[in-house]
């Protein structure tokens, strides 16, 4: 009887070890960099394919756009704001990578997506952009990402953020003559 407990011992902290080995090797303690710099990649052509819905439904177009790119990197844009949005009419686009920089879109591939139903964009260059990385190696590392990285880059944004605030009366409102609050207020943001 005591040699059961003891396997069960060992094979609990197996366990624990693996989960945790697994949990870390995900990325739960990776260091976050944000920033703002140029961009590694200058212009950008990619074939894509546009949908609303949950974002956690991204992943049959990303295996599609492997499938369609032939192992070419994908990349994902998620327009919507998750928090703010219901999931069924959160919008994305997934796609593959077709060319970066001044290289040349192949024409055989580019044909390829769009008789597969792909749209062709090319995303303009760009001097700045806000960056940063985070270790895809395990299905956790998505979990991570969610929870991690873009609470950093969404307050790394609120903090940089300079600019004028404007704010207007409603439509059809005449402002009232006997206030002093003009039709046009601006307000610097010192964040």
């Amino acid at each position: 009887m005591p040699d059961c407990f003891g396997l069960c011992a060992v094979l609990l902290a197996l366990l624990v070890l693996t989960v945790a080995g697994c949990v870390f090797y995900s990325g739960l303690f990776a260091e976050i960099v944000v920033q703002t710099c140029s961009p590694a990649i200058k212009k950008l052509t990619f074939a894509y394919k546009f949908k609303e819905g949950a974002y956690r439904d991204s992943g049959e177009l990303f295996n599609e756009a492997r499938r369609v790119g032939l192992g070419l990197p994908c990349l994902g844009v998620f327009y919507s704001h998750p928090k703010k949005i219901s999931a069924p009419l959160c919008r994305y686009a997934v796609g593959c990578i077709l060319s970066e920089g001044e290289n040349k879109v192949d024409e055989e591939l580019l044909q390829h997506c769009k008789a597969s139903g792909f749209n062709v964009f090319s995303f303009p260059q760009v001097t700045h952009v806000i960056a940063t990385s985070f270790p895809h190696r395990a299905l956790f590392s998505t979990f991570f990402r969610e929870r991690r990285v873009y609470p950093q880059l969404e307050h790394y944004i609120k903090v940089c953020r300079r600019g004028v605030t404007e704010r207007f009366p409603p439509p059809f409102e005449t402002p009232s003559p006997n206030t002093s609050e003009t039709a046009l207020i601006r307000t610097a943001l010192n964040l």
